[in-house]
């Protein structure tokens, strides 16, 4: 007889890719909007929207992705230790992570005016597209042959 609730892992791993769908997609937000700040009118405006996207749903998607990927190693650390392609998309993931506080830093700067912060935000967006596609095509993959 199966349990009427869902498994923890299974709980885990759902909420792991919904919070990686929701900080992925917020930071491609802060990335386009503090990389056209430059060419506004107001750039300190579209900053601080930048920022507010950031400090809203970025950084409480991360921090429940690192959570919920955390809760799912700890339920089974040696089944992780040992799968090669774990440890390439943890890499993705760890560049993500940096790229994630370097655009922050840039959106907080552009928030206070500062246009020349916005430049070269797209190609970092760009950055965070590829390694969160290599994470992803790394963790569909992993069952196949």
């Amino acid at each position: 007889m199966s349990s009427p609730w869902l498994p923890v892992s299974t709980a885990l791993l759902a909420l792991h890719v919904l919070a990686n769908v929701v900080w992925i997609g917020a930071l491609l937000a802060v990335s386009l909007l503090t990389a056209l700040a430059p060419r506004m009118a107001d750039v300190a405006e579209v900053g601080s929207l930048a920022r507010r996207v950031h400090t809203r749903l970025a950084i409480p998607a991360f921090l429940a992705s690192l959570g919920a990927g955390v809760g799912r190693i700890v339920l089974a650390p040696s089944a992780y230790a040992h799968l090669p392609w774990f440890h390439a998309k943890l890499t993705f993931a760890l560049a993500i992570i940096v790229l994630h506080h370097v655009v922050g830093a840039r959106a907080r700067k552009v928030a206070g005016g500062n246009a020349d912060a916005g430049r070269g935000v797209g190609t970092l967006g760009w950055l965070i597209l590829l390694c969160a596609a290599g994470a992803v095509l790394l963790g569909v993959t992993k069952a196949l042959p």
